[in-house]
């Protein structure tokens, strides 16, 4: 890059995309293009670029998709505070080939550390479309998501400390613990006070309790990894919103999207991540303990030694990972209707799962 200003949505130009796209394009050159915004995302960008080549070759890219920060100040901070970007530049730039899992192909991976801009040129999944969180989805969905994260959490498995020279991975010690602990102690009212309107008075006692036990819960999480378990890398952000489920036979039935919280933690906790906001009650109830032994099958398939009751209280303890994520985002970027409902969902269906499960009477 040079002394080059890392490229944002408002000043990318012909000659960046052709420079970027150059190993995909022969030699071709981007003489014009359209944009528009594209997703739902709250703290990062999302710009589809319709592209003008100098040739007519029907193996050149159509559409590409860029990801910059927000246009949110409010969002842009947060997310520097609290190492979003990092993350998901470090993803695609160093852990990207050491996993399975179904991620876009990235083109051009641009990253100021002094003023954290970014950018993340990409391959545009047009054939896919964003999943709904709000919405939920069937279980044939989830079934493919869970097989996902398989990619993700048995090639890292117990080997979490290879990468211990990736200083934006975040690895689970003590003091990451009372970092989190002051972070929701600090949130929580703000949480609280947004939502009473639309939780009940359980759910939101649940969340008080979560930010009250959160070293034990930390504690808990700790022991399993260290015992029966193991750390991995985790998504960390495992949810429909974050997915892209493929509509027609061109694209792949789920590619996983938004690694800005992407650490070292315990794989069941994204399956219960996802799962629990995912599907609806009913669904869930009906179907979690099967699911969880496919992804535990998953992993032994993958060469992972994993029995299905070591995953299932890994899952339990998981279930914790919903909420407290629904905490911290809805209080760090700017406030929307459709964020909010999303973020109830996100508190309430993994509450009611954290009371099925037993897991609010081991805190």
């Amino acid at each position: 890059m040079g002394d080059r200003a890392v490229i944002n949505a408002s000043t990318v130009d012909a000659a960046w995309l052709t420079e970027a796209l150059a190993a995909a394009s022969n030699g071709a050159r981007v003489t014009g293009f359209t944009a528009a915004s594209i997703g739902t995302g709250q703290v990062g960008e999302n710009v589809r670029f319709e592209l003008a080549w100098d040739r007519d070759d029907p193996a050149l890219p159509a559409s590409v998709v860029a990801k910059f920060p927000s246009a949110s100040d409010i969002s842009r901070e947060a997310a520097k505070l609290t190492g979003t970007y990092v993350r998901e530049v470090g993803f695609y730039r160093d852990l990207r080939d050491h996993v399975t899992m179904t991620v876009p192909d990235v083109h051009r991976v641009e990253w100021d550390p002094d003023t954290h801009e970014f950018a993340l040129l990409m391959n545009d999944l047009c054939d896919s479309e964003q999943g709904d969180q709000i919405a939920g989805c069937a279980v044939e969905v989830a079934e493919t998501v869970i097989d996902e994260a398989v990619g993700l959490h048995a090639p890292t498995w117990g080997r979490t400390d290879e990468w211990r020279s990736f200083d934006w991975l975040g690895y689970p010690d003590a003091e990451r613990t009372m970092q989190m602990t002051g972070l929701l102690q600090m949130l929580l009212p703000g949480f609280l006070d947004r939502f009473a309107e639309r939780m009940s008075a359980d759910d939101l006692d649940v969340g008080r309790l979560l930010v009250e036990r959160y070293g034990r819960w930390s504690d808990l999480v700790t022991e399993w990894a260290e015992g029966p378990g193991d750390w991995c890398v985790t998504h960390g952000d495992y949810r429909l919103d974050n997915l892209l489920l493929g509509r027609t036979a061109h694209a792949p039935t789920v590619t996983v999207v938004d690694w800005q919280t992407v650490a070292v933690g315990i794989g069941p906790a994204d399956v219960a991540y996802f799962t629990g906001a995912g599907l609806l009650a009913d669904e869930r109830r009906a179907h979690e303990r099967r699911l969880v032994e496919r992804y535990a099958a998953g992993l032994r398939n993958a060469g992972v030694e994993a029995d299905d009751d070591t995953i299932w209280d890994g899952y339990v303890l998981g279930t914790a990972s919903g909420y407290l994520m629904a905490v911290i985002a809805s209080q760090i970027v700017e406030q929307t209707e459709r964020g909010d409902a999303m973020f109830t969902a996100m508190a309430e269906r993994p509450a009611e799962q954290m009371r099925d499960l037993g897991l609010l009477d081991r805190l």
